[in-house]
Parts: structure tokens; C-alpha cells; sequence
């Protein structure tokens, strides 16, 4: 493994756009150091969890708790049939009484508030703890836990996690490094998001023999509280709290606009529509796919008048909701 790229001396009201538009994760040094909630953090785990609480508005979140064995790894059962931890919801300003219990009886079990959108139960927080990136929208997330484990997944949209409390580890993983990775399901996710079967802590190299390429590829990265880090669309990411108590805030956006939609939907609509022709069949389709979306130029309709270009031109709001319109009636049928 490699470590990540640091870029030093960005500041929450200043991002370059060369980090925003990055094809490659960042390690931004001391982003937040000047959060109240970095500065609470600094002073005790207590004290951080009091600073965010004090925004809490009652809503409850999302939490899993780990069975008493699974090392903190949010994961599937032995035999896949399930999953190794239980969710259920919970007050936020009750949590830390949770992880401080399982702290002291040196258990672990994984407690793990996953994606809880600060505008929905701390909806004040961000007016003294945020990031400035210009025209983005982002969706603004929590995340609160013990020493759990994510296992490396995906992200459509492009991410800066900031880490407020604690110490967490990042591998990262290039998109092209899918099929090395011994990808779980689809449709039966911990979270989700597909993610990958191999545990990196220790690696079963013999079953997942190809994992070791993609060990090779990885990068890696520790982060204190203040340092944040640029992950982009589509690099798989494990994410490992290293700390008794670990909090962190990202922001997800999309750099392009809500009418297209998610290529997801695109993948789980040829899942259905493509994936079972034959084998001939399927080369034709890429083909086709390759000529009009993976390898499309602005000379695949320079032989068309602009005026009939149709779905061949650039999308506009009008276009994508044409485009959605059909897609549903014929998905309707």
C-alpha cells in the first residue's frame, strides 16, 4: 500500500477547485482544526459529544450494534444469511453512554450511527462547523462509533469526510480494481452499497487470491481529528475508527445535475434487460453502448442535422424528464 497524497494548508473557507475536482483521493491536513467541534475533541471524547448534543433536536437515528464477537466489523454472519450486527434507533445524546459501556467493559461489539443527515437531528451544527464549496449542494452526514469497520464499498457521489473526534484509517481502491476485490452482493448489503468480501486486516489470500493486486494498489491514509479527506466518485474505500470514540462529518455531491438520474439505475436496468441475452448478443449491446455513452465524442451525431440530434445532444432538464417518462411507461408495461 501507498500513502495518500497530503495536501497541506487548506483551510474549511478556502478548497482549491483542483481538490474538488480531483481524480484522486487527497489527504487535507488540518481541513477543520478551526471546528468548535475539532477544538471540543481536543479537550476530551466527553467533551466532543457534548459540544454536538448540544444541537441535537430529538429526532432519533439509525444505529447497529455488532454481535459480542465481531471485532467491530460491520459485516455478514458466517454463512451469509445474514448480518453480524442488529439495527435499531436510538436517541443521539444517548449514544455516548453505549460506547463509553462497551469501552469499560472492554467489549467488541460494534456501535456505529451511520449517515444520519445533520439537518435532520443536529439541523444548527453546520452554522459553526461546515465546509465552503462554492455552488455545491452537498448532503451533510454524521457518523459516530466505536472501533468499527467498514469494508471497502463505493460511493456514486464525490466526498470529504472530516474527522471531528477520534482517529480513523482509510484504504482506498481505483474503480478498475473491482474485480479483485471479491465483491458481495448487490441486492443483500450490509448498508446498502455492494461491498467487498475480502477483510483487509486479514487477508484470506488463499480464497481471495486475487486480493493481493489490489493490495498492491491501495492507498492509505491515518487521520486525526481536523484532517479530512477528498475521496472521489467510485474509488472503493474501507473506513477503520481507530479510537474508543470516533466522529466524523462528510459531504457528498454529485457534479452533475439531480434530471439525470443515478448510473445505478442504468446498471440495475441492464442487470435486467442485458445481462441474461447470450453471449453475442451482449457483444452487439456493448458495442452499442460503447458507440453512444462509453466512447461517445461530439462526432457520433456529426453526420445527423443538430435539430433531429435528439437524446443525442446534451441533456437538459427537458430532455431528462422526457428520457424518465419514457423509461418509466416502458418499465410499466
Amino acid at each position: 500500500m501507498k500513502p495518500v497524497e497530503v495536501v497541506e494548508n487548506c483551510s474549511a473557507d478556502n478548497i482549491p477547485d483542483a481538490v474538488l475536482t480531483s481524480h484522486v483521493p487527497l489527504v487535507l491536513k488540518g481541513l477543520v482544526n478551526n471546528w468548535p467541534a475539532v477544538i471540543a475533541a481536543q479537550q476530551s471524547a466527553e467533551a466532543a459529544n457534548n459540544y454536538i448534543c448540544q444541537f441535537y433536536n430529538g429526532e432519533l437515528v439509525n444505529v447497529a450494534v455488532g454481535d459480542a464477537h465481531n471485532g467491530g466489523r460491520i459485516f455478514y454472519n458466517e454463512n451469509m444469511s445474514g448480518f453480524n450486527y442488529q439495527r435499531t434507533r436510538i436517541r443521539l445524546d444517548k449514544a455516548w453512554e453505549s460506547i463509553r459501556a462497551l469501552e469499560l467493559t472492554a467489549s467488541a461489539r460494534a456501535f456505529y450511527i451511520d449517515s444520519a443527515p445533520t439537518e435532520y437531528c443536529i439541523p444548527n451544527f453546520r452554522r459553526h462547523n461546515d465546509l465552503k464549496l462554492g455552488s455545491v449542494s452537498p448532503r451533510v452526514s454524521l457518523w459516530m462509533g466505536n472501533k468499527t469497520i467498514v469494508s471497502a464499498h463505493y460511493d456514486i457521489p464525490d466526498n470529504i469526510a472530516c474527522v471531528v473526534a477520534g482517529k480513523r484509517r482509510f484504504t482506498l481502491f481505483p474503480p478498475e480494481q473491482l474485480s479483485n476485490l471479491y465483491i458481495g452482493p448487490l441486492d443483500f448489503t450490509p448498508a446498502g452499497q455492494a461491498i467487498s468480501l475480502v477483510d483487509l486486516n486479514n487477508p484470506d489470500l488463499e480464497k481471495f487470491p486475487k486480493a493481493r493486486v489490489a493490495l498492491d494498489a491501495a492507498l492509505t491514509a491515518e487521520l486525526e481529528a481536523g484532517d479530512a479527506i477528498f475521496i472521489p466518485s467510485m474509488w472503493w474505500h474501507s473506513v477503520e475508527g481507530l479510537a474508543e470514540f470516533n466522529v466524523l462529518v462528510n459531504y457528498w455531491w454529485t457534479p452533475y445535475p439531480d434530471y439525470l438520474g443515478s448510473p445505478l439505475d442504468a446498471l440495475n436496468h441492464a442487470l435486467l434487460s442485458i445481462k441474461s441475452l447470450s453471449e453475442d448478443q451482449r457483444k452487439s449491446w456493448k458495442a452499442i453502448f460503447d458507440y453512444y455513452v462509453f466512447e461517445h465524442n461530439p462526432e457520433t451525431g456529426s453526420h445527423i442535422p443538430a435539430e433531429r440530434l435528439g437524446v443525442l445532444a446534451d441533456i437538459d432538464e427537458i430532455m431528462g424528464r422526457r428520457l424518465r417518462a419514457m423509461l418509466i411507461n416502458r418499465l410499466n408495461r
